[in-house]
């Protein structure tokens, strides 16, 4: 198969420049500049300003996973292949056009010649360097060195040439503090500056998603060899727009890149605004009150106790909150119950079965979250063209077959099972999560099991559970790309690291079958989607079948966004990308 991808340039930028006022209220100081419009009656300037969903550890491409570290980092890098802001279908990014070979293991990438790094003190003038082959093979080719302490190593060990040996070979580098045995990942390959050639393993029909994700995003060595482990709070990339600053716990202030190689349609350079500020309010309440008096220009969710307020009897934006632009989509996201698998106690099926079965999920979305979000069927949420598995079978909420599966896994009415400890955590787009584990644990009572409640930071929580030291947790995943797989990856074997103690970024409850992977290998490599997803629909049934997850809600995303806010859609993914977002003022 063939496929080729060809973004064409708009014709050169016209500007024409007209001096507008500044806003006399206490707006950040950005806000007062004048405004240019631009071909097109597009207006340049302004700084956005919005709040972060939780807190952020790295900027670093190896270690960037949670989603508001996510946010921050794909208005800063760039990838190979990007995802198209509004419908999330694959679109050329620094590579203009790509070939697949018709056995489907080359991937031959054709790079853009004109795009350079933003610039810094590490280049030694100072000036960004042009980007090559090279920092693609480099940037990838760390994201699968153990010693940068990845997350990210799975999404490669999977499917590339020689990725796997070059993983495990620093693996033991690390242990060892001496080079790696094997240099290098021989299914990455360098033909010339502007040539990138991935060979795979196998058949990967998902892959171009891989790159996709935001372990994609390619930095440079320069920037590592400067800045080292600094370098996650130091990013340098090719992106709209360039790190500036990082308070902490506060706030994190981009600017415009004024050498970004992209134009719009009409011919004007991108990105339009002045710059982005991100702030770290950690209450969703905070965050929608800042919003109403003009500090932010979008508000993130719905909190739970302004419900009635913004909201008639039918689900209509009532009052002062019609003044606002309201967006809502269903997310691709789970939250989940995450059961340790490897934990000698949670490797007892019919115990996991029946904790399973205790929990009534439609009385938690009905009461507890007052059906904002949906109870899940799968761990594939809606969303995904073609792929349905409303039919799978899974431990639904029924006390009497809990009691019985809790007598057949040794524990008669909870006798001998020790303690359960349901760990949470807080953030402003998961403050219910304390009266999520508060319901669970009055079910877990019901059936005979005693839980205790701890909740931690969002770093914290993820920090323990990625290394497999929470053995009863709650979870949310959000898709790293726009592809069932993304999700089935949540209990698929491959992905566990070998080491016990390795960091577990997609498998969190560390759950093996060798059923499942077996199926789900076969499914990832078939090309035509309506048979892949039949494949998935196969394994998905498997794993729920051993319950290694208890399976809670969908959500459904929605925004705020202040009336001059213009040409910012909404996506599945709530993957933003501000380089087109522009403010009528």
């Amino acid at each position: 198969m063939r496929f080729i991808f060809k973004y064409l340039l708009p014709f050169s930028l016209l500007i024409i420049v007209s001096a507008c006022g500044g806003r006399k209220d206490n707006a950040p100081q950005a806000d007062t500049t004048a405004f240019k419009v631009l071909n097109g009656g597009i207006k340049q300037g302004g700084v956005f300003r919005r709040n972060n969903a939780s807190d952020i550890a790295s900027l670093d491409p190896v270690r960037t996973i949670k989603q508001g570290e996510i946010y921050i980092a794909q208005q800063i890098y760039s990838l190979l292949v990007n995802l198209n802001d509004s419908s999330l279908a694959l679109e050329p990014g620094l590579a203009e056009t790509w070939e697949i070979s018709p056995d489907g293991l080359t991937y031959t990438f054709h790079l853009r010649n004109d795009v350079h790094f933003h610039d810094d003190p590490c280049f030694a003038d100072g000036k960004g360097k042009l980007f090559t082959a090279n920092d693609a093979k480099y940037s990838l080719t760390r994201i699968l060195d153990a010693r940068t302490q990845t997350l990210g190593a799975s999404f490669f060990t999977t499917c590339v040439e020689g990725a796997s040996q070059y993983y495990d070979a620093t693996i033991e580098a690390l242990k060892s503090k001496a080079e790696p045995k094997v240099s290098s990942v021989s299914g990455f390959i360098v033909k010339d500056d502007t040539t990138f050639v991935i060979k795979l393993s196998a058949p990967y029909a998902p892959f171009l998603y891989h790159l996709a994700s935001n372990f994609g995003y390619l930095t440079c060595k320069e920037a590592v060899d400067k800045y080292g482990s600094e370098l996650a709070r130091h990013p340098v990339g090719t992106g709209a727009f360039v790190f500036v600053r990082w308070d902490e716990d506060r706030e994190v202030v981009l600017k415009r890149n004024p050498n970004y190689w992209q134009r719009d349609e009409f011919g004007n350079q991108l990105p339009y605004l002045d710059g982005l500020s991100f702030k770290f309010l950690k209450e969703a309440s905070s965050q929608l009150l800042e919003f109403q008096k003009g500090s932010f220009d979008e508000s993130l969710g719905i909190p739970q106790e302004f419900t009635a307020q913004i909201f008639d009897a039918n689900g209509n934006v009532q009052g002062d909150y019609k003044k606002y632009v309201l967006k809502s989509i269903p997310e691709l996201r789970i939250d989940y119950i995450a059961m340790q698998c490897q934990d000698p106690l949670f490797k007892n099926v019919k115990l996991r079965q029946a904790v399973s079965s205790a929990i009534d999920r439609q009385k938690i979305v009905k009461f507890v979250l007052k059906n904002q979000v949906v109870a899940a069927t799968g761990v594939v949420p809606v969303g995904f063209d073609g792929y349905d598995n409303s039919g799978i079978q899974v431990f639904d909420f029924n006390i009497e077959r809990s009691k019985k599966l809790l007598a057949e896994a040794g524990y008669p009415n909870g006798a001998g099972l020790p303690e359960f400890e349901i760990n949470t955590f807080t953030g402003a787009k998961y403050a219910y999560n304390k009266e999520v584990a508060e319901a669970v644990q009055a079910m877990l009572k019901e059936v005979g099991i005693a839980a205790r409640i701890t909740q931690q930071e969002y770093s914290t929580h993820l920090g323990l559970a990625y290394p497999g030291k929470l053995k009863f947790f709650l979870a949310s995943w959000g898709a790293d790309y726009p592809e069932p797989e993304t999700f089935l990856n949540l209990v698929y074997g491959e992905v566990v690291p070998k080491e016990p103690q390795g960091e577990s970024y997609l498998n969190m409850s560390r759950y093996k079958s060798a059923a499942f992977d077996s199926v789900f290998t076969e499914a990832l490599k078939i090309s035509d989607q309506t048979a892949r997803y039949a494949r998935y629909k196969e394994a998905e049934q498997i794993a729920m079948q051993d319950a290694p997850l208890i399976l809670s809600y969908y959500r459904l995303l929605r925004r705020f966004q202040q009336p001059y806010v213009r040409n910012y859609p909404i996506n599945a993914m709530d993957r933003p990308d501000y380089k087109r977002v522009w403010l009528d003022k």
